[in-house]
């Protein structure tokens, strides 16, 4: 409407340009017959009215025109300023998002979508299915130039390691085009499959241990009575799948509520050679019919560390229980602590079976254990959650957790954490 103003307008001054040729040639011609006919003066007067009111016409369209100019390029500059502002956002994001036009040619990319999808190049001008050949993506596409928003996932390889993405597509107002949003979910991918690998693992040992207590049960409550001997044995197996429940329940809780707590560690001095004391008698029944010994070797500095009690109990605890089981018969384990520029190191060594090299990046995962520890006798079997605890808790005190160990020769479990001061 105003630029159809604005044409009129013009069309109007240029009407009144020419209009204003007239007035004028009728005052010059008046003004030269009013020296040979006075009353000649008359109609030159009437002529620079004539003139006067076109000219002011003209000055009034003429402004007219330049106010809508100065509004034209007001907008102009907000709109640009607007633009401006949104390619600063997007650019911001850390999502990756792209637009194309209705042929599928990318138009416009944010930084995140030329690191991710385009390593580190613009993506403009590039065509959709040459930057994507991923099926789903191209069919979610196909869809959006439709007029038809979606989501699709899909697996890209980035930086040497495979990432899971969500894309949502969405169609431009006017049918030109699509925008296309890209969202990492390959941490949610890998906590929905931790959980659903939990659940199931979580059943297995639940399941175990409570079908040989029903077994044994049947047993002595059926119609005959077994002989001395088996219910003997009856009753070992019931008390002993009942501890292994207990164990498996303690340990679920502890790790329930490491993963579950953002509170921070309670901070308190720590006497280390005494803490140690205590777990090793814990163990003394073990190591006696085992003949192991447990090797305590705290250097002075460290002999008193400000940390969480009860999180270092769990570590110290859970690594020595491990290695009274995969220790060789009549070896030591050593408990080494030495203090560090970051903190403090603890080494618990055994000389026992070992690791498999294939098995070492997976024991700290939940109910993971090596095939020895599996399908070993009830002294070895563990709940396979003892060193995802130690993982946790090293967590939950700002340190880590690594091992070192050779097959068949011993295995070297290292955890550093901080030595916080004691007015932390």
């Amino acid at each position: 409407m105003d630029l159809q103003s604005d044409i009129r307008d013009g069309s109007r001054a240029g009407t009144d340009a020419g209009n204003a040729l007239l007035p004028a040639s009728i005052l010059f011609g008046s003004l030269i017959l009013a020296f040979f006919l006075p009353l000649m003066l008359l109609f030159a007067f009437a002529a620079l009215v004539w003139l006067a009111a076109v000219a002011h016409h003209r000055n009034r369209i003429i402004k007219s025109q330049r106010a809508r100019l100065e509004q034209t390029e007001d907008a102009a500059a907000h709109a640009g300023t607007i633009a401006a502002r949104l390619g600063s956002i997007l650019s911001a994001s850390d999502l990756p998002i792209i637009a194309t036009d209705e042929q599928g040619i990318i138009t416009n990319s944010n930084n995140a979508a030329h690191q991710i999808l385009g390593g580190g190049r613009s993506l403009r001008g590039v065509a959709l299915d040459e930057l994507i050949t991923h099926k789903p993506v191209l069919e979610l596409a196909r869809h959006a130039f439709s007029g038809e928003s979606g989501h699709a996932r899909f697996s890209l390889p980035i930086l040497g390691q495979t990432h899971e993405l969500d894309v949502a597509a969405d169609p431009l107002a006017g049918g030109d085009g699509c925008v296309f949003t890209f969202r990492d979910i390959t941490e949610l991918t890998k906590a929905v499959a931790l959980k659903a690998d939990f659940a199931a693992n979580a059943s297995h040992e639940l399941r175990t241990p409570i079908a040989s207590i029903r077994g044994a049960v049947d047993t002595l409550m059926g119609p005959t009575t077994p002989p001395e001997a088996m219910r003997l044995r009856m009753i070992e197996m019931i008390s002993g799948n009942a501890t292994r429940l207990e164990l498996l329940v303690n340990d679920l809780l502890d790790l329930s509520k490491l993963e579950s707590t953002d509170a921070p560690p309670t901070l308190e001095p720590i006497d280390l050679e005494a803490l140690l004391t205590g777990i090793a008698e814990q163990f003394a029944p073990i190591c006696s019919r085992r003949s192991i010994t447990i090797e305590p070797m705290i250097e002075p500095s460290v002999q008193t560390i400000n940390s969480d009690r009860s999180l270092i109990g769990l570590i110290l605890r859970n690594l020595i229980e491990n290695a009274t089981k995969f220790a060789s018969e009549g070896t030591s384990i050593r408990v080494d602590v030495r203090p560090t520029d970051v903190g403090v190191v603890i080494e618990v060594a055994d000389k026992g079976i070992g690791i498999p090299i294939a098995d070492q990046q997976r024991i700290f995962e939940r109910f993971y254990q090596v095939d020895d520890a599996r399908s070993g006798t009830s002294v070895k079997r563990g709940t396979g959650l003892g060193l995802a605890i130690v993982k946790h808790a090293c967590r939950r005190l700002g340190g880590s957790i690594s091992v070192r160990s050779v097959y068949g020769q011993g295995t070297t479990m290292r955890v550093t954490l901080p030595n916080h001061s004691p007015d932390q």
